[in-house]
């Protein structure tokens, strides 16, 4: 992905859906990789979870279009909030676990950051902020499984 500025809504719902493909893809991947059946069903949720998020993205981005190009967004940078998603050869559970939680740290802090440069379009801010609490929780659910 290219290091973009996001200055506009439109722009950040673009970042997030490409975002949120990647990790599903990673998701998917590291569920038949993994040897623990807890992590297995946990990235499998995780996987769905992703599914789901895209189309919240979707519709957020549909109700708000007229709002797309309004108003300019400064401060939010595709590459400090890009999370790292790399599936590596041959990783064991702890490090697809390790990288879930990572993965899942980055979304939170980029959606809570959106969700406050976004804070004009009030039920698109409160998407934002659903999306990284459940990023948040999710983060957990993998620490607490270490």
């Amino acid at each position: 992905m290219i290091h973009v500025e996001l200055t506009t809504f439109g722009a950040v719902v673009k970042f997030a859906l490409d975002i949120e493909a990647e990790v599903s893809s990673f998701y998917e991947s590291a569920i038949g990789a993994v040897t623990d059946p807890g992590l297995g069903k946990l990235l499998e949720n995780l996987f769905h979870r992703g599914q789901k998020r895209i189309k919240t993205l979707l519709r957020v981005r549909r109700e708000n279009v007229t709002e797309m190009i309004l108003e300019p967004i400064a401060g939010l940078d595709s590459e400090v909030h890009k999370p790292v998603i790399v599936f590596p050869e041959g990783a064991d559970d702890g490090v697809v676990r390790e990288t879930a939680a990572a993965i899942e740290t980055k979304l939170h802090e980029f959606y809570m950051h959106a969700a406050a440069k976004i804070d004009f379009l009030s039920e698109a801010a409160y998407a934002l902020e659903l999306l990284a609490d459940a990023n948040r929780e999710a983060a957990q659910d993998l620490h607490s499984a270490i």
